[in-house]
């Protein structure tokens, strides 16, 4: 009896050392997937500038006037102006889309072009032309006291969308067709309130300013610039860049060229 007593304490005292050895060490968790990385430009690409301006010769028309209605008179005026052609000094012909014709085959460009903007501001849509990448996103604004609406068309004049903007200050965001071509915009509610916008499958794209001026970043290499008005005959042209330079292009229409 004495003997079992005295090696019982040792026992337990064994047991509870065992109970503190440390675990063996965990297999190493392997790390999460990370989701890929937007495209880049390769490495090994020359760059070079394309900028030019683009002009109406000629005398142009007056713009069309369309009367508004009551309701909206104190904030849009008694008359909305056609803002399909705006041509500034000198013939400076803005919203003109530039673009490069096989643009699709390049690798991606340095810096990619922001998502447009469309803005409802004193009953018209601003600015009137957008150059943007088909399946991209338009964010629309209302800054009218106003309710407007954006109605979208698609292929053959299909509602692509249509949405009410009821809030001065409302901004939302909405989805463009993933084909490239071309989306007019209208709203109902306004009819003389109308926009487009151009959507391409690569991002080389630029609007001309109101001095009629672009900038396109490009690849090294021949390209083919394609100009683009609504109301113009759409034209081309071919220009070799050479890594580190900038080429300068001009082209004009006659006034006579406008539908």
């Amino acid at each position: 009896m004495l003997r079992a007593t005295f090696h019982r304490p040792l026992l337990l005292l064994a047991l509870v050392s065992a109970c503190r050895e440390t675990p063996p060490p965990s297999a190493p968790v392997a790390p999460a997937p990370t989701a890929p990385s937007p495209a880049r430009p390769a490495a090994d690409v020359k760059w070079g500038v394309i900028e030019g301006r683009v002009r109406l010769t000629g005398t142009p028309p007056a713009p069309t006037l369309s009367p508004t209605t009551g309701t909206v008179v104190s904030v849009c005026g008694e008359q909305a102006e056609d803002r399909s052609l705006v041509v500034g000094a000198e013939g400076a012909l803005a919203h003109t889309v530039v673009s490069l014709k096989s643009g699709a085959g390049l690798p991606a460009p340095a810096s990619l072009p922001a998502d447009p903007m469309l803005d409802q501001k004193k009953c018209v849509y601003e600015p009137p032309v957008l150059a943007a990448r088909a399946g991209g996103t338009l964010t629309l604004r209302n800054s009218d006291p106003l309710v407007h609406n954006v109605r979208a068309a698609s292929g053959s004049n299909r509602s692509f969308f249509n949405v009410a903007m009821p809030l001065e200050g409302m901004t939302t965001r909405k989805p463009l067709p993933a084909e490239p071509g071309v989306v007019p915009i209208r709203c109902d509610i306004h009819p003389w309130m109308r926009a487009v916008v151009r959507t391409f499958d690569h991002s080389y794209y630029a609007t001309t300013s109101p001095e009629g001026r672009f900038r396109l970043e490009v690849p090294e290499g021949t390209h083919t610039l394609v100009l683009w008005h609504e109301r113009l005959p759409q034209a081309e042209q071919t220009v070799n860049v050479r890594a580190g330079e900038v080429v300068e292009v001009e082209q004009s229409w006659a006034v006579g060229d406008l539908k």
